[in-house]
């Protein structure tokens, strides 16, 4: 029997198709997302309808999905995040997810520093002064004489780690989980009150998934206990971080700057639009080449592990497959 892969995102083995062909190798028929836009998996049901896996990105994917698409088996995240999918639906209905784990925490990581530089130097606001004629000299900061705080040190909190420390910074950082062995290694200060870390910093980046005890979780009080010239750096949720009220202390200038790759509405930055002391990406912080060849790679990797389970050959070895996939599994 042939199974049928949903390639659900539109922008999808740009950089390479290896991915495509190991699915073409394996006999799977493969469906492309060709509306060059996001799919809404009930309006473009027609699409899932027969599906039995799905390459995902940051499609919305709830209960009523779930309960539609019966003869769906997984589907695979190019990514970590899973805010837009239903997991306990998920699991109600017996559809298993998978993400690609570490895969972008070293892109991610360099964009933030990189706009760590770009802020605290100013470059940004010269460079738009000289393309409007203006010959504005910006006196920047060092890194090295900044207190770095790291809300979150999964993955890619211990990427910015490792890419700051040739910079000389103290590194301060906050996290539910904490890794002994790599503070040590790398001297990062633990800060158990999250107040007492974002008033001692000079420069916050935020590295937290998006769920119930993390949304909101950078409000207006603690926005409030900034530094006047501290900078704030999300890469990782809009939904963690009040962005109005972010936005407001940039607009009133009571904070130096800001650097911001993901929003409250997809392809709506507001309200940072009318703000010239923030630097807005388009939820870029995964998407290098190498990076996102290894999450596609990585995604249709699962999918092939997981139906070799479903439909093993002779002598498959299935306890090595089930201990590929459980570190992948969400749901």
């Amino acid at each position: 029997m042939t199974r049928k892969v949903l390639i659900a995102i539109d922008q999808f083995a740009k950089n390479s198709t290896k991915c495509l062909e190991d699915l073409k190798d394996k006999n799977f028929e493969i469906i492309l997302n060709e509306t060059n836009k996001p799919l809404d998996c009930l309006k473009d049901f027609h699409l899932y309808e027969d599906v039995d896996y799905i390459i995902a990105g940051l499609e919305d994917y709830d209960a009523s999905f779930f309960d539609k698409a019966k003869r769906l088996k997984a589907i695979s995240r190019v990514g970590v995040g899973v805010d837009n999918i239903d997991i306990e639906a998920a699991k109600k209905f017996s559809k298993k997810i998978f993400i690609t784990t570490d895969k972008p925490s070293v892109a991610v990581a360099e964009l933030c520093v990189s706009n760590m530089i770009a802020l605290l130097r100013g470059t940004f606001l010269m460079s738009a002064d000289l393309k409007r004629g203006d010959w504005n000299i910006i006196q920047g900061r060092d890194i090295r004489n900044c207190t770095v705080g790291i809300i979150g040190l999964g993955s890619i909190g211990k990427q910015v780690v490792k890419r700051l420390l040739p910079f000389g910074p103290k590194i301060i950082g906050y996290a539910r989980t904490w890794d002994q062995k790599f503070s040590r290694k790398y001297s990062v200060d633990r800060y158990t009150e999250l107040d007492e870390l974002i008033s001692s910093s000079d420069i916050i980046t935020i590295h937290l998934p998006f769920e119930e005890s993390t949304s909101n979780l950078i409000d207006l009080s603690l926005i409030k206990l900034l530094k006047k010239d501290a900078i704030v750096l999300n890469t990782s949720r809009a939904g963690v971080l009040d962005n109005e009220a972010l936005a407001d202390s940039l607009k009133n200038k009571s904070i130096l700057g800001a650097a911001i790759d993901v929003f409250d509405e997809d392809r709506n930055i507001a309200p940072y639009d009318q703000l010239e002391n923030v630097i807005v990406t388009p939820h870029v912080g995964s998407h290098t080449a190498g990076t996102r060849i290894a999450m596609e790679e990585s995604a249709v990797k699962n999918i092939l592990t997981y139906d070799s389970i479903l439909y093993p050959a002779k002598n498959q070895n299935i306890a090595d497959l089930l201990n590929t996939i459980d570190k992948y599994s969400i749901a």
